[in-house]
Formats: structure tokens, sequence, C-alpha cells
């Protein structure tokens, strides 16, 4: 029979048909589904379906996806007829469909406004033999069985009854696989089948294992119903345990409980705290024993009772001694060991004092964290540190509410019970790294717990009374204040740490590091001997930072080239490293510093910068070059740094017009260069020195080699006060230079210069760029 001559029920099917793709859905032969059409490719099927013969071939699709493609389309489906059909409001229609027959695609004609396809109808192949006959009798008891023990509550009795009367075979396995629960790729495999004997058998699969997991459930049921009598039975069982131990005067859980009513007893907190306790171990004590709160309560107790109310630790002032083992640890930071000693002599003078917080700031490796702990043993108070970088929930500084499974208490809190103590040095690390996401603010959090007027009653959600932190020593620490909230940092004592010089880095390495370093690697102090002038070169040629760590890093890679040597040569003689010998330990030199200028120059003004690892010796080049009266400006530089030189420009052009030199602005640029131009440079400081040279270039007038500056500039050239005075005093230095201008308002910053470098700088202070121009050029 060919394509055109193909009928079903008297209803003849065309070769080409409209398609809808359905979701989630397979239609089989001989059933009627209701579907709901809105899709537009859908919708123009369904239209021009309805103008002709009102079938449609229906395919499932492999995907769940609106926009659908050709190759999101199984190949087998089924022809239906449209019984009805009824328009919604929004556009969509609400169909009923009968299957009539399995077809295949054999081509897509058309996928625009609509799917068009040619199909091939097939029909279920029917061998009607005695495996056929058992397996179809064998899937309807299995049907019956499952529906009757209420698997799938949608399976209707008159379906089971109907199956029974049908002597269609394909009829009976459409019921079959639309009314029971199968996957759509289970559904779709069953109608990709030709043979109902293979299809029976596919369905006698899944009805025995479904009626195995009914049984299994079954025996759950079973069991759990078992378990539930068995906890009855334990809980009657148990009151009257509890009847009987009384008669007889044994009563452990009135034991356990009187052990815990004189543990707050002695705990020694506030009244109103203890009778908060007290309560709760009275609600405690009328819980049943199985009651899931009562392990939450009992660890809400037990935090209650080992945190120290009153208990702290008794202090023995000696200044002397403070200061003494404050010396011993670090070298320089005067202005901290400084402040620590003044509360030491107020605290010993008052008897009690608000304990102060202090905020350590400087670049890494300076030593702010190690130095709570020194500060921990001048006190001769407990340490306590928490890192803050990266915390982003204010639960972790607040606690959780108990109401939470897994509540705990704040990490505040959690560190003062781990000290035991009520007054520790509690140091609050990296706090300029808190985070903030949608779960709150810690460093909000915070601010109840770094006020001293408020943190007498800091308050945490887990132990929901309030705790004393007045005694509590805060030390935070951070490398930059930017990223510190304004409210927050207003309750800091701010304490900078500028960076060591590189005298001071000797002073430590030859002090602290060296020593710490041959007890670690297990070195005699009299085996290796590294002199001053390799560490210095070590200090100057293979590190660039304000504290010490990378240095400690180098000194630990040669000693251990030293240890090598000794082990494999069996060496016992003493081993002097030199400054010569540094390059066959750690190699070529990684950094090098400016050095001052050779012969003085038009247009060429050494100026003085400040970086995180230390202050920098650099020049200031300008030219000028045909063009269009620009200013050009190179050598990254910050946008700060681009309007000074803008300031510059104007008053050095005012100042040549008064010396009568003319200028062709409009045939001329100037070009501004700051060599190293890898290293981003930015500030307000190289003000004077990008104005004295633009002038020296106006005026032809060479600028003195040995003399350096740093300093703002205004538009009517006056010259205002900058910041990193030492770091760049000791650049200075070390790049030989022997004259530095700075602004009179910088006259105080000298006091903390080394006496050392003092000796070897001139230093003239500036009100006006008429000072800086007299003393700068020959």
């Amino acid at each position: 029979m060919s394509q055109s001559e193909f009928k079903v029920n008297n209803i003849p099917i065309p070769e080409e048909l409209p398609l809808i793709a359905l979701k989630n859905t397979v239609l089989f032969p001989k059933t009627v589904i209701p579907l709901i059409v809105q899709r537009p490719k859908s919708i123009g099927a369904l239209e021009n379906a309805l103008s002709n013969d009102r079938l449609i071939f229906f395919s499932s699709q492999k995907s769940t996806d609106d926009n659908v493609a050709r190759r999101d389309i199984f190949t087998t489906g089924t022809v239906g007829r449209v019984i009805s059909v009824f328009k919604l409001p929004d556009g969509s229609s609400k169909v009923d469909v009968e299957g009539l027959v399995k077809a295949r695609i054999s081509e897509v004609t058309s996928e625009t406004p609509f799917f068009k396809v040619k199909t091939a109808p097939f029909s279920l192949v029917l061998r009607d033999n005695l495996e056929e006959k058992a397996l179809l009798r064998k899937a309807i008891e299995q049907f019956r069985v499952v529906s009757e023990a209420r698997a799938f509550p949608m399976i209707l009795p008159d379906i089971i009854y109907m199956m029974s009367q049908l002597k269609d075979t394909e009829h009976i396995i459409s019921l079959m696989t639309v009314n029971l629960n199968l996957d759509i790729n289970d559904q779709q495999n069953i109608l990709e089948m030709e043979s109902a004997t293979d299809a029976l058998r596919h369905l006698n699969i899944y009805l025995v294992k479904e009626a195995e997991i009914l049984e299994a459930e079954k025996s759950v049921a079973k069991e759990t119903k078992k378990q539930i009598g068995k906890m009855q039975k334990e809980l009657f069982l148990r009151e009257q345990l509890k009847s009987i131990e009384k008669e007889l005067g044994v009563d452990d859980e009135k034991g356990e409980m009187d052990t815990i009513r004189q543990k707050i007893a002695a705990a020694g907190m506030p009244k109103e705290i203890e009778e908060k306790a007290v309560k709760e171990l009275n609600r405690l004590g009328k819980m049943p024993p199985f009651n899931p709160e009562v392990s939450y309560l009992r660890t809400y107790l037990d935090l209650m009772v080992d945190l120290p109310w009153s208990k702290r630790t008794k202090e023995k002032i000696d200044i002397k001694e403070a200061e003494k083992i404050l010396n011993q640890d670090h070298y320089g930071l005067d202005k901290v060991k400084e402040r620590i000693i003044e509360y030491l002599a107020v605290q010993k003078q008052v008897g009690k004092l608000k304990g102060p917080i202090l905020c350590l700031v400087g670049p890494p490796g300076t030593g702010k964290t190690s130095v709570g702990q020194s500060i921990a043993r001048a006190l001769g108070r407990k340490f306590v540190r928490m890192s803050l970088g990266g915390l982003k929930d204010e639960a972790e500084i607040r606690g959780h509410r108990r109401t939470y499974v897994g509540a705990m208490p704040g990490r505040i809190i959690q560190g003062v019970n781990t000290a035991g103590v009520k007054n520790p040095v509690f140091m609050l690390d990296e706090i300029d790294k808190i985070g903030m996401d949608f779960r709150g603010d810690p460093s909000a959090a915070l601010l109840e717990a770094l006020d001293p007027q408020q943190n007498h009653t800091f308050s945490d959600h887990y132990i929901e009374v309030p705790f004393d932190l007045s005694d509590v020593f805060f030390i935070a620490t951070a490398n930059v204040l930017d990223t510190v909230p304004p409210a927050l940092r207003d309750r800091l004592e701010i304490i900078e740490f500028p960076g060591y010089s590189e005298e001071e880095k000797l002073h430590i390495a030859k002090k602290f590091l060296l020593s710490k370093l041959y007890k670690e690697h297990g070195l005699k102090k009299l085996a290796l001997t590294i002199t001053d002038s390799a560490l210095s070169d070590v200090i100057g040629k293979h590190t660039r930072e304000a504290g010490v760590r990378d240095l400690e890093r180098q000194l630990a890679a040669i000693i251990r080239k030293v240890i090598r040597y000794i082990v494999e040569s069996s060496s016992k003689k003493q081993i002097v490293v030199g400054k010569d010998d540094i390059h066959k330990y750690l190699g070529p030199v990684k950094y090098t510093h400016q050095v001052a200028e050779k012969k003085d120059e038009v247009g060429v003004v050494t100026g003085l910068g400040w970086t995180p690892v230390g202050g920098e010796v650099f020049s200031i080049e300008v030219a000028q070059v045909p063009g269009k009266g620009r200013l050009l400006l190179t050598g990254q530089l910050g946008s700060v740094m681009k309007e000074s030189a803008q300031t510059a420009l104007s008053f050095a052009r005012s100042y040549a017009a008064k010396h009568n030199i003319k200028e062709d602005l409009v045939k001329t640029d100037i070009h501004i260069h700051v060599p190293s131009a890898a290293i981003k440079k930015d500030g307000p400081s190289a003000g004077i020195a990008i104005t004295t040279a633009l002038t020296s270039m106006f005026l032809q007038k060479h600028v003195r080699k040995e003399v350096c500056m740093t300093g703002e500039v205004t538009l009517r050239g006056k010259v205002l006060e900058i910041g990193g005075v030492k770091e760049k005093i000791l650049a200075a230095h070390r790049a030989g230079l022997k004259e530095v201008l700075l602004p009179l308002e910088n006259k105080k910053d000298i006091e903390d210069i080394p006496g050392s470098v003092k000796k070897d700088i001139k230093f003239v202070f500036v009100r006006t760029m008429d000072d800086v121009l007299t003393h700068s050029f020959r």
C-alpha cells in the first residue's frame, strides 16, 4: 500500500503533514490527550490543520526549550486528529487530540512559519504467539497489582476493567504506557518499538520493578511503625524509672542540674545575667530528654558558665620591665612603645582605665602583628588574635541567634572565652580587608566592640546578654586606611608604621633575624659570620620592601647554601660571607637605586618620592619641542601629578614672562618626562621639582647637581607641606645628595631623621618658589 492509500479507521493519511512538537508528553495511537497550544509555530500548524483535514503529526522534544530546532525533535511520533478546539483569551488554544497511527519523519519539507514533514506510517507487528499472550496477561495482572496498591492514584478502576475486555494489543499497550509514571525517554522507546512482544517485555520489566518498590515501601512503613512503638515504650519506661529512682533517692539528672546551678553561682555573673542563666536552667529541667532543644540549651549554659565574667589576669605593672621587653622584641617603633608605656603609667596611677583601641597602620612585614604579642608580654596579659581578612558575615562578629541549627557565639566572645580572662590583649588583624555582602557588614558590628563608651555592654546574638569588653586591650592592624569605614576609623587611635630605613634593617638583621635563623637551621653562631657590608648589600640590592620579610628569606637562602657546603665538605672552619660573596649566594643584583646627577644641567631636576617600600630618588626632565602649544606628560603619571605639572607650567611661564623671556606658545610643545616609566607615580610632592625644571628650561639656567627637592606648589608660587619626609631623606642620603629643599612646614619632621643622616645632609626650608630657585640655580 502506497503512502497516499494509507488509511486509519477509513481516514486517509496524507504524505505531508504539519508538525507540533510536544514538551514532556508522548502521544500514543488510540489514546486521547488534552494539549495547550501556545507557541507561534504550534499555533500556525494547528490553524493549517483545522483549515484542511484536522490531521497533525505530533512528535516529542528531546529538550524543554521553547525555541525548537529540527535536531531537537524525535523522528518517531504519532499522527493525530484534532477532536475539539477551545480558544483561550491569551491567544492560545486548548485542544483534544486522538492518536491514530505511529509514523516516522522521512523528510522535513518546511521549518517556517511552522514545521511541515513527510511521514511514513507504520503499525505495531503482532505475532499472536504463546509468548506474546503470556506477556500481555502478565502485564495486565501486574498493572492491576500496582494500581490497587495506590502507586498511581490517577489510574481509574474503569481503565483496568477496559483492559481486561479489550482484544486490541496495541490499544492495551498505549493505555498502560500513558497511565504509568514512565520517563519521557522510556515512553518514546516504547513508541518506537515495531514489535508488540518487545513493548510488552519492556512494560513487564518496569511493572515488576514498581511492585518490588511497593513491597520495600510496605516494609519500611512497618519498621517505622515498630520504631515509633519502641520509642513510646521507652518513654513510658523512663517515666517509671524516674518514679522508682525518686522513691530510692537516686536522681542523676537532678544531680547534674545542681552541678550546673553551682557553676552558675560560682561564675561571678552580674545579677541580671545570673537570673537569665537560672531561668534557662529551670527550662532545661522541665524538658523531656529526647527533646532536640536539650542539647542546644546545655551547650548554651556550658558557654555561660565558662565565660570569664569576673576572672582577670592580675597585672604587675613594672614600667622599666615592660620597656625592656618591648626593646628586646622589636627594634625601633618608638611611637608604639611610647604609647604602651604611657598606658601602663596611667593604669598604675589610676588603677583602672578603659582599654585603648590602637590601630597599627603600615606596609606588610613591618612587625604589626608580632608587636601585639610583645605588648601582651609587657602587660603580663594573655594574647588572642583574630584575623578579619575576607570576613563578610556579620554573624562572625556578633554570633548567630540560638534559633538556628549549629548556632555559635561571635568570634570576639569565642576569643575572650578561649583566653579565659576578661582582660586579654585582643588583636584584630587585617581590619582593612573586611568585606561586605547580603549577610551584613562586619565592620558595622565592630563599632560597638571598639567604642570605649559602649563596649562595657557588648551584645552578642548567641548569649543574648551584655558582656563587658571594657577591660580588653584591642589592637587592630591594617596596611591602608582607605578601605576602613570612617565611623570605624574614628574609634581607632592610629599609630603609623612608616617602614624601616636601611640602617634600621641592618640593626634588625644583626640583632634579631640572624640569631633566629641560626637557631632554626641548627647552625652555631661561630660557624658563620655575615659582614655588615654584605648585609647592607643584601638590603639595598636584593630586597625592596618596607618590612623585613624578604630580607629574612634572602638571609635564609644564604644560610642554607652555607650549611650545604659545610655538610658536603665536612668543614669545621668559620665561614665569613663578605660583600663580594653575595653574588655567589644570591645571584645578580635585583634592584638598583638612582644616584645623584654627575653634572649641572638645564631642565633636569632631582626630585624625591615616597613608595610603600620606602623613599625613591627620581629625575624630572623637561624639553621644548616644535608643536602646537601642548603639554606632553610621560612616565606613567597619576591624575594628581598631571594637575601638579599643569600648575607648575602656569607658574613657570608667568615667572619667565617677568624676566622678559618670550615663548611662542602656539608653535612649541612642552614635554615633561619622569624616568622609570614602568612604575606608577602620583601625588603633589613633585610640584616644586617640576616647576624648577620648567623655569630652568625657560631661563636656560643650570640646576645644581647636588640639590634635590620635594614639596607641593601653588599657582602663586607658595610651597606647601608634604608627607613621607623621613623615607625621602633616607633615599636622598643613599643617593649621595648633599642638599635637600623642604617646605618650611615640614621642619618638625626632621626630628625623626637618624643623627647619622643629619650630619651628611644640609636642609634648606623654603616658603616660596623664589626661595627654591635661589638655592637651585648656579
